[in-house]
């Protein structure tokens, strides 16, 4: 075989690997099955497999150390192994794996904003650091939307005004609406910490969009007028 049947073979191999494409589609998946967790206990399991298969497949494209990648993963299939009998039992518990799933996907945000900057310095701007910015920014709000059910649950009292709002489907809805300051107005925080979480998830949101998105795509377009 050539070098160049070699080089050709290694260079499909790698565009065959998982990338934010797939993050992105299965980020999408998770806010689909999570949001109605409620409706059947196979919904459930079903929802706390994409988060772990999020969080696994978001650490692996971002391109983060084995050793790193191998802890994270371990650590992640325990506390989700946790999650179902917290979830039954409640007590300490389910604070105890809420406390736990609030600390564990910061990194992947992190994660994935290092790969775009190790990208946008080295090879430049490509659809591919233009999805892992969106995969970032979908992550953010599926986060926070984690963050409004587990202060609910902590603090035993209904996080929305509205009563009978509190539901898995409303957090989600709630939390993309805030991150875009959309401000349907439907849906309030019914104390402070809970909006105070959601006044640093719309500033979050609007930062973001208009530094590294805009950044993002401005770089991308430009490359695009280069390369012609």
């Amino acid at each position: 075989m050539s070098p160049s049947m070699g080089k050709k073979g290694l260079k499909k191999l790698q565009q065959a690997r998982p990338g934010f494409a797939w993050l992105l589609i299965l980020i999408l998946c998770y806010l689909i099955v999570s949001g109605f967790e409620v409706r059947h206990p196979l919904m459930l399991a079903v929802g706390i497999v994409l988060r772990v298969a999020t969080f696994v497949l978001a650490l692996y494209v971002s391109g983060v150390s084995k050793r790193f990648f191998l802890a994270t993963v371990l650590l992640a299939l325990i506390v989700s192994v946790v999650s179902i009998p917290a979830r039954i039992y409640h007590g300490w518990l389910q604070i105890l794996d809420l406390v736990a799933w609030s600390a564990i996907p910061l990194l992947v945000p992190v994660a994935i904003l290092r790969k775009i900057k190790k990208e946008f310095a080295g090879e430049g701007v490509d659809m591919e650091v233009v999805l892992g910015a969106l995969c970032a920014y979908l992550y953010v709000g599926a986060y926070f939307a984690f963050l409004y059910d587990a202060i609910a649950t902590v603090s035993k009292s209904p996080f929305f005004v509205q009563p009978g709002a509190d539901l898995k489907l409303n957090y989600i809805y709630f939390s993309f609406v805030t991150l875009t300051t959309t401000g349907y107005g439907d849906l309030s925080p019914a104390y402070g910490p809970g909006r105070m979480l959601a006044v640093i998830e719309a500033i979050i949101g609007q930062l973001y969009l208009v530094s590294v998105v805009a950044l993002v795509v401005s770089a991308y377009g430009k490359g695009k007028k280069s390369s012609s």
